[in-house]
């Protein structure tokens, strides 16, 4: 099952559990006080299907606590890949501005679009680069390609929340039991 499912079964597993508590309860309270002509419930039996019901909510909520956790963790890990991404994105970036900048500096000769990106990138920066080939204008410069090349389209990602719903974990909540009621709990003796 994928995360999300599983999170989804568990608080709906959580919800029947608390009715089936608030049920017992109330059952618990009508037999205690005694009311003549209601119906007749047998307090121990009520007691033992309540703790029942509680241990069962206590296991049900430990597991979806766990599974929020999971879930916590995986869109964490996902957006700091994402974020690594970006950022070896900016750096390879930067890294080919510098080049452009040092290619420039030699008297090279470089393509206009990269020249223009060193100048949106900084003008200062572009304006140094041109005043030292100034130095070597008499050298014989190289000519060199684009850095850039073509822009590859990029394929939108998941975001992390779609990719922790969509993660696979199984069933933990097999393990669960739901304990069952017998209707009302009515003792025909």
């Amino acid at each position: 099952m994928k995360l999300g499912e599983v999170r989804k079964a568990a608080w709906e597993q959580m919800d029947l559990l608390a009715q089936r508590k608030q049920a017992l309860q109330s059952m618990l309270k009508e037999a205690s006080s005694g009311s003549p002509g209601g119906a007749q419930f047998d307090r121990v039996e009520i007691s033992h299907a309540l703790a029942a019901v509680e241990d069962a909510y206590a296991e049900t909520q430990a597991v979806a606590e766990e599974l929020n956790t999971l879930d916590a963790t995986i869109q964490n890990a996902e957006a700091s890949r994402q974020q690594c991404e970006a950022m070896a994105e900016a750096m390879e970036d930067l890294l080919k501005i510098l080049e452009i900048c040092r290619r420039i500096s030699k008297g090279d000769k470089v393509p206009p679009s990269d020249e223009n990106k060193l100048m949106e990138y900084s003008h200062e920066l572009y304006m140094c680069a041109k005043n030292m080939a100034l130095m070597h204008k008499n050298a014989e410069g190289k000519k060199h390609d684009s850095l850039w090349g073509e822009e590859e389209p990029q394929q939108p990602q998941p975001t992390p929340a779609e990719l922790a719903a969509n993660t696979e974990v199984g069933n933990p909540l097999e393990g669960v039991s739901v304990p069952s009621t017998s209707g009302n709990g009515s003792s025909d003796a």
